[in-house]
């Protein structure tokens, strides 16, 4: 499994934490939209201060580089609405939690190293580096990111001081919830093999999950987070993967499930992330963009057949 979420560097909250006035003096304090937002915007006015360029990093809206805002944080509303349905898929979609939506990409956008016009120019690569470089305090993105932000040059962000907060949204009842939490990817046989090699393979992957020798590869070699018991705390040693176990194990916080495996097609994605570089230009209403949605996916499901 993987985990994304809101990075944070705990060493500028710090910094942040012991000035006069601070909204908040820990982390603890900040598990709803509402002082997430509070927090962000005094944040942002003592950005000299805390020597950053923004609080969060650059929104990167440029073609190819939006996943992180058309499917990552698309997840969350659609999580919601399904799971206020008792449903796990829809032929169309309301996006009835849009303003949620609305509420922390608006905060993303107001908070940044860059101006909202901007956004639809840059890059993952260009959010990463500014939050490795200490420019901002934080940046979505998910446990993967520790080799990206570990290997840029000059990165400040000690292992000790990279965390993991849950995209708040202002829905009643997040204090709850926890990181975003699934996978997308899966292992799959070849039917057309020869029974020989396809019981091999089971036998391979049974051994790989299952033997000590095999799940020391899964855990050191290959990176791997296994939503398995019987790999009880054994991690990956990089401080994201540490955060996804920890949020994964916290008996007093649920995680939110992947669901953008149900999203209808890379087209309805692309439409979307094309509404959201409107409206972070000012070009487009987010009426209109809501309505991208909710077309767009409709009509991607009704291709699917």
């Amino acid at each position: 499994v993987e985990g994304y979420g809101i990075i944070y560097n705990q060493a500028i909250f710090e910094d942040y934490f012991a000035m006069d006035g601070a909204v908040v003096t820990s982390m603890d304090e900040i598990n709803n939209f509402d002082t997430l937002k509070e927090v962000t915007d005094d944040m942002q006015a003592r950005k000299d201060e805390l020597g950053i360029d923004g609080v969060f990093a650059s929104t990167s809206l440029a073609t190819g580089e939006e996943w992180r805002f058309q499917t990552h944080l698309a997840n969350i509303p659609v999580f919601y609405e399904y799971d206020e349905e008792g449903v796990t898929d829809k032929q169309e979609i309301a996006f009835s939690y849009n303003e949620n939506y609305k509420n922390v990409f608006d905060l993303y956008l107001t908070n940044s190293t860059v101006e909202p016009s901007l956004t639809p120019s840059k890059t993952v690569t260009d959010s990463m580096q500014e939050f490795a470089t200490g420019k901002a305090a934080m940046v979505q993105n998910g446990n993967w990111a520790w080799s990206q932000i570990s290997g840029i040059e000059g990165n400040v962000v000690a292992e000790d001081d990279i965390k993991f907060l849950p995209i708040y949204t202002g829905v009643e009842g997040e204090e709850s919830k926890s990181i975003n939490i699934g996978t997308e990817a899966f292992m799959a046989i070849n039917s057309e093999a020869s029974e020989a090699d396809q019981q091999a393979t089971i036998d391979f992957v049974n051994w790989l999950f299952s033997s000590e020798e095999g799940m020391d590869y899964v855990t050191n070699d290959l990176g791997f987070i296994a939503p398995f018991e019987s790999f009880g705390d054994s991690t990956p040693s990089d401080p994201l993967a540490k955060e996804v176990n920890r949020y994964m194990t916290d008996p007093d916080l649920e995680p939110i499930p992947w669901v953008f495996t149900t999203f209808p097609s890379q087209k309805f994605k692309d439409d979307f992330a094309g509404g959201l570089a409107q409206y972070a230009s000012g070009n487009m209403e987010w009426n209109d963009v809501v309505d991208i949605f909710v077309s767009s996916w409709a009509s991607e499901k009704a291709n699917l057949g």
